[in-house]
């Protein structure tokens, strides 16, 4: 098939575009609804996986455009949307933007190719649950990779080194955004680093991603300094891990000068 992929982080782009080629399907990718819009316009694709929330505009946006635009008798893309708040709230927006169906983040890629299966013949999808946080152990991690990429150990070295060379960038925005106290950076960052940590096998630190995202989205930023310090940790504890995973052998990317947070 034909696929259009939208998500704003490289990590899952990298992921899911590694998944559908080793499928045999044609892949493109863009980073917002708005590269969205202007990609079907100029071609055909039979499916657009898309995230939730992009910059720009969201996945729940484009969604109702290219239902708006669709004309009765015209056939328009299977939409599936992907999300990293895996909540039965969020699957209903999404399938009342007019998605045709919808799973959380971390993608698997049985789950996905059962999707696609299902979805080419515009029957109801099932996917499953999202990854309950747990202890971090390089056994979890590699069990986490193994699923994500079906055993394809040259996708998931892809995979980690792709993370490795983006969370830090991440987790400096972050801590940037906290120095300054600028309540929407925060909501952005963190949502962008909580899907790149769920996708990684890291459930407990996109937890702490996830409060963060919720301090920035309310506006509350007490306490987002010590938040910050505990993910910085767990953050830390996933670098040695996945450093440590057999066959891997990309040291850990330093996220950069460490800031002295008051308690």
């Amino acid at each position: 098939m034909r696929i259009l992929v939208a998500d704003d982080d490289p990590t899952n782009r990298e992921l899911l575009t590694e998944l559908l080629s080793s499928g045999g399907h044609s892949v493109s990718t863009v980073l917002d609804g708005r590269e969205v819009l202007a990609a079907i316009a100029k071609e055909q694709f039979e499916v657009v996986l898309m995230d939730e929330e992009m910059p720009r505009m969201s996945g729940l946006e484009a969604a109702r455009a290219i239902v708006a635009a669709t004309k009765q008798g015209e056939r328009r893309p299977i939409i599936v949307g992907i999300s990293g708040n895996a909540t039965k709230e969020d699957e209903a927006r999404c399938l009342e933007a007019g998605m045709d169906a919808f799973f959380p983040k971390p993608v698997r890629a049985a789950e996905l190719f059962s999707v696609l299966a299902v979805l080419a013949r515009r029957a109801p999808a099932n996917p499953a649950a999202r990854m309950e946080p747990g202890e971090l152990t390089v056994e979890s991690l590699n069990a986490n990779l193994d699923r994500a990429t079906g055993g394809n150990h040259k996708i998931a070295r892809t995979l980690i080194k792709t993370f490795l060379e983006d969370a830090p960038k991440r987790m400096a925005v972050l801590r940037r955004a906290v120095e300054e106290k600028d309540s929407g950076a925060l909501a952005a960052a963190a949502h962008a680093l909580k899907g790149s940590l769920s996708l990684i096998g890291a459930p407990k630190a996109a937890g702490t991603a996830r409060n963060l995202q919720a301090m920035g989205r309310l506006g509350t930023l007490d306490g987002a300094s010590r938040e910050l310090g505990v993910l910085e940790r767990e953050f830390e504890e996933l670098q040695r891990k996945l450093a440590a995973l057999p066959g891997n052998s990309d040291s850990p990317t330093r996220s950069g000068p460490r800031t002295r947070h008051k308690k």
